[in-house]
């Protein structure tokens, strides 16, 4: 979120909620909105598609 709020995007749009999108053989699998998102759904994903552990 820091990033994002850092950013030139970020800096002309400071109350816009960031959007995640996972895609995988030009296939979206998974879209999240906001930092909850990002946590609880878009990062376990990410770990369970590629196999690893934070």
């Amino acid at each position: 979120m820091a990033a994002f709020l850092a950013s030139d995007e970020g800096k002309s749009r400071p109350d816009a909620t960031p959007r995640f999108i996972l895609a995988q053989n030009d296939k979206i699998i998974l879209a999240v909105t906001g930092n909850a998102g990002w946590k609880e759904k878009m990062w376990p994903k990410i770990q369970e598609v590629t196999g690893t552990s934070a």
